[in-house]
């Protein structure tokens, strides 16, 4: 190859360095290039990937959100009890002799600890327009009950309870129980 000498820009440089230095800084400007242009389409495809897993992450906050609602509509529906206690209620005619059988009820007693919103106020009688209770008497709970003592000062008495369960998540139940007792 023969080297003829020309002048670039002022500079005696030779035909063939500087035809390879052209081609060497094309190489390089087509490195840099590629370089550039894959920094480029990581930097658009992460940002890319980083909007649809952002999408993806806001439709299943909307499915969870909307899933929530669901049950807080249906939690409204339920009676909801901060504690829950268990009861074994022997039954009434069981003989307690031996050989014999013994019945019962295993019962799970749901309550909330909220005293104001869960209370048993034993009555003589009950008006309901307006509500008015007669000879009132609130009883204290215990574990989700409510104990009694009543004198049977008659040969039957009658008694009443005014019911008021409420929870500031559920339903809320107000109802009278009432009973009889009779002297045997």
């Amino acid at each position: 190859m023969a080297c003829i000498n020309t002048k670039i820009c002022g500079f005696s440089v030779p035909y063939y360095s500087w035809l390879n230095i052209t081609i060497n800084l094309n190489k390089s400007m087509k490195k840099t290039f590629g370089i550039l242009l894959l920094f480029i389409s990581i930097l658009s495809c992460s940002d890319k990937s980083e909007m649809e897993l952002k999408d993806t992450k806001i439709s299943f906050l909307r499915l969870e959100n909307d899933s929530l609602r669901n049950i807080i509509s249906d939690i409204k529906t339920k009676y909801v009890f901060d504690s829950v206690s268990i009861r074994n209620i022997p039954h009434h005619e069981n003989s307690y002799k031996l050989k014999s059988k013994i019945k019962g009820e295993i019962v799970f007693i749901g309550y909330n600890n909220d005293i104001k919103n869960s209370r048993v106020i034993m009555v003589d009688s009950m008006d309901y327009n307006p509500e008015k209770l007669y000879n009132p008497d609130t009883l204290s709970m215990r574990k989700g009950g409510f104990n009694y003592e009543l004198e049977l000062n008659k040969n039957e008495i009658l008694w009443k309870a005014d019911i008021k369960i409420q929870h500031k998540y559920g339903e809320t139940f107000q109802g009278l129980i009432m009973d009889k007792v009779q002297v045997k």
